[in-house]
C-alpha cells in the first residue's frame, strides 16, 4: 500500500508516485509473446457457396482460401496481374454512415420491400440495429427504377417507424433531401409523425391534403394511413367519417386493433373496451386514438403492450409521469430505439431535478431494482468524485441494469462513466469492469489500457490479458500484433475456464474473420459436438448472402446479413448463420461491422474473474 501522502497513479510510464516520494517507475507493458501455435495453412473465409463452408464446430482443420487482405494492405493482382475489381476498397459515403455510396446498386425499391418484409423489425441486437440504422438513414444514390424518390423515401420512414427512431424521422423529414414535400406519401408520413408526437391539429391540418388514399398511397401503407385519417375525424367530432374510415381499414386488410376498435365504437356513440394489443403491438397511432376515446392504459400495461415508436413518444412527452417515462426509456432501450447516451440523458433529466428526483427517490426507497432506482445511481455516479466511490456506484447499477435486460446499453453508459476515473489500485477491482464497459462502447484504446493497468498491479500472472483478445477481435484499427493475445485464451481453455459452446463460437469467429486458429484451441472445440441451437435462415439465404458479397452488393449484403443473423443478432444466431454472417460483411468491405459483430458474439459470454 502506499504511503500516507502519496497518490500513485497509473501512467504512460507505468507507476509513480504525486505528492510524496518518488517510486522509480516500471515499465508495465508485457514482453512480446511468441505467437501462438496455429493451424497450418491459411486461414478459411469459406468458399463462397453459402452453405456455410468455413469452420464447422466439430470438424478438424480444413485451409480454404480466399483470405482477406490486411486494411491497407494493396489488392493483389488476379492471375493475369490485374486486380479484381470485389478486392477493391469500396468508395465510401460522405454522409458519416461509413457505408458505401453504391449501398443500393443492384437493387429496386421491389426488392428492397422484399427483403424489408422477411426482416423482425427492430433488431435486439445493439451491433445489428447499428448497422440497420445506418443503412436506413444514409444519403446515397437511391435504388434503380425510383419513381421520382417517394417511394423510397416512405419505405425508409417506415421503417424508422418500425424501429422507433422518431429523431431520426424528424430529421429526415426536416431536411428534405430529395422528397418532394407536397407529394401525398411524404405529406402523410409528415402528418402521422406530427400526430404522434402530440401535435395534433398540425398534423391533421397536413393530413387533409391527401384526398385520395387509395390512388395516391402505396398498399402496404395505406392502412396506417386511413387510421391517420380516422383519427383526425374523432379528433373534428365527426363519428360518422371516423366509422366510414374504419370500414375502409378492414376493406384494406388492417387487423382488428385497440385503435380500430376505438373508431368503431366514436362512431357508435359508445365506450370502446380496454383490449389491449399483444406485447410490443400498441401504435403509436392507435394510442393517439385511444385518447380521443378517453381510454388510455394505465402504466402498468400501456409500456409492455407499447410499439417502439410509441415507447419514444412516451419518454419524450413532458407532461408524463417520470416513472412512466422511465419505464418507457428503458423498455426503448432495450429494443435500440433510443441509444445508451439518450438514456443516460434521461436518468439526468427526470433524477437531476429537484421535483422528479424527490419522486424518484420515494419510488426507490423500498430498495427494488427498479427504473428510479437505476436513474439515482446513474446521477450519484455522474456526481461523486472520488474514484472509489464512483466505480462501486457503477458496479451497482451494472448489477442492476443486468436484472432488467439493459446491461448491454448500461455498459456504453459504464464506460463515460468510468471515462475519468484515475488509475490508482485502490480502483484495480474494477479494471475488468471498466475492460468489458470500453469494449461494449467501441474504446478499444481504453480497454487496452485498462488490460496494461491490471496486468501492472500483479506482474507476472496478466490474469486479464484474455481480454485483449476480444480488443483484437473487435477493432479494426489494432495496433498491436494479431492473434498474439490467444496465448492467454489457450491457457484459460485448456485450464477449464471456457466452455465448449464458447469455444466453438470462438473459433467460429475467428475463422470468419480470417485469423489463424491455434492448433490447440481448434483441437479442443472439435472434442465437443457442435452446439445446434440459434436461429438458422430460411434455405437459399446462405447462399444469396454468399453471392451478394461477392459481388459486392452492399444493401443486399446487410439485409440477407440481418435476415440470416436473425433479431437477436449475433449472440443469438446458430454457429454456421454467425459465421456466414460475418465472413460475407468482411467481404463486402463493411470489416468494422464484422469485427463488431464478432464482438457481440463473444462478450456476454467471455470469461470473468471470480471478483466480478
Amino acid at each position: 500500500m502506499a504511503q500516507t501522502g502519496t497518490v500513485r497513479r497509473f501512467d504512460a510510464e507505468g507507476w509513480s508516485s504525486r505528492g510524496g516520494r518518488d517510486t522509480p517507475p516500471r515499465s508495465y507493458d508485457d514482453p512480446r509473446r511468441s505467437a501462438p501455435r496455429t493451424a497450418p495453412g491459411d486461414a478459411t473465409t469459406g468458399s463462397g457457396d453459402g452453405n456455410g463452408s468455413g469452420y464447422r464446430p466439430g470438424e478438424r482443420w480444413r485451409p480454404t482460401q480466399n483470405r482477406i487482405a490486411p486494411r491497407g494492405a494493396p489488392p493483389e493482382a488476379g492471375p493475369g496481374g490485374a486486380v479484381e475489381r470485389a478486392e477493391l476498397a469500396p468508395l465510401m459515403a460522405g454522409d458519416g454512415s461509413a457505408l458505401p455510396s453504391a449501398l443500393w446498386a443492384g437493387l429496386d425499391v421491389a426488392q428492397i420491400e422484399q427483403l424489408l418484409a422477411a426482416l423482425t423489425i427492430p433488431p435486439r441486437s445493439p451491433a445489428l440495429h447499428n448497422l440497420w440504422r445506418r443503412l436506413i438513414t444514409a444519403r446515397v444514390d437511391t435504388p434503380a427504377g425510383t419513381r421520382g424518390n417517394d417511394h423510397f423515401d416512405a419505405i425508409r420512414l417506415e421503417a424508422l417507424y418500425r424501429s422507433g427512431l422518431i429523431a431520426e424521422i424528424s430529421e429526415m423529414l426536416t431536411a428534405d433531401r430529395r422528397g418532394d414535400p407536397t407529394s401525398p406519401i411524404i405529406a402523410m408520413m409528415r402528418a402521422r409523425s406530427e400526430i404522434g408526437l402530440g401535435r395534433r391539429d398540425a398534423g391533421c391540418d397536413i393530413a387533409r391534403r391527401v384526398s385520395n388514399i387509395r390512388g395516391e398511397i402505396p398498399k402496404s401503407l395505406r392502412g396506417e394511413a386511413i387510421l391517420v385519417s380516422g383519427y383526425c375525424a374523432a379528433a373534428q367530432g365527426n363519428p360518422a367519417a371516423a366509422g366510414l374510415m374504419a370500414a375502409l381499414a378492414r376493406e384494406e386488410g388492417v387487423a382488428q386493433g385497440p385503435g380500430l376498435m376505438a373508431l368503431d365504437a366514436i362512431a357508435a356513440g359508445q365506450k370502446p373496451e380496454m383490449k389491449l394489443a399483444a406485447p410490443g403491438r400498441l401504435t403509436l397511432v392507435d394510442y393517439r386514438i385511444l385518447q380521443i376515446a378517453g381510454v388510455t392504459p394505465d402504466a402498468g400495461h400501456l409500456v409492455p403492450a407499447a410499439a417502439p415508436a410509441l415507447l419514444v413518444a412516451i419518454l419524450l412527452d413532458p407532461v408524463a409521469k417520470p416513472e412512466l417515462r422511465l419505464a418507457a426509456g428503458e423498455a426503448a432501450a432495450r429494443l435500440n430505439a433510443i441509444d445508451p447516451k439518450a438514456l443516460g440523458a434521461l436518468y439526468r433529466e427526470l433524477a437531476g431535478n429537484r421535483g422528479h428526483g424527490d419522486t424518484l427517490a420515494a419510488a426507490a426507497a423500498d430498495g427494488v431494482q427498479s427504473p428510479s432506482r437505476r436513474a439515482l445511481l446513474f446521477t450519484a455516479a455522474e456526481a461523486e468524485r472520488t474514484p472509489f466511490k464512483r466505480v462501486r456506484l457503477i458496479r451497482s447499477l451494472l448489477d442492476s441494469a443486468r436484472q432488467a435486460g439493459l446491461y448491454a446499453q448500461t455498459l456504453v453508459l459504464a464506460a463515460a462513466l468510468a471515462e475519468t476515473v484515475g488509475l490508482v489500485p485502490e480502483v484495480g477491482w474494477f479494471a475488468e469492469t471498466a475492460i468489458e464497459a470500453n469494449l461494449a462502447a467501441g474504446s478499444y484504446a481504453k480497454a487496452r489500457m485498462w488490460v496494461r493497468f491490471a496486468a501492472s498491479l500483479e506482474p507476472g500472472r496478466n490474469g486479464l490479458g484474455h481480454w485483449m483478445a476480444l480488443a483484437d477481435i473487435a477493432d479494426p484499427d489494432f495496433p498491436e500484433e494479431r492473434g498474439a493475445a490467444l496465448a492467454d485464451v489457450e491457457r484459460l481453455a485448456f485450464s477449464g475456464r471456457i466452455g465448449p459452446d464458447m469455444l466453438h463460437r470462438l473459433a467460429t469467429v475467428l475463422d470468419a474473420l480470417n485469423y489463424q486458429v491455434p492448433i490447440p484451441l481448434w483441437e479442443l472445440a472439435s472434442r465437443t459436438p457442435q452446439p445446434s441451437g440459434g436461429h438458422l435462415p430460411e434455405t437459399g439465404v446462405l447462399t444469396r448472402l454468399q453471392s451478394a458479397a461477392k459481388e459486392r452488393a452492399f444493401g443486399r449484403t446487410v439485409l440477407l446479413a440481418m435476415q440470416t443473423l436473425g433479431q437477436n443478432g449475433a449472440e443469438g444466431a446458430h454457429m454456421i448463420a454467425l459465421g456466414d454472417a460475418i465472413r460475407a460483411l468482411a467481404r463486402a468491405g463493411l470489416e468494422a461491422d464484422a469485427r463488431r459483430l464478432g464482438l457481440e458474439a463473444l462478450l456476454g459470454g467471455w470469461p470473468r474473474a471470480t471478483s466480478n
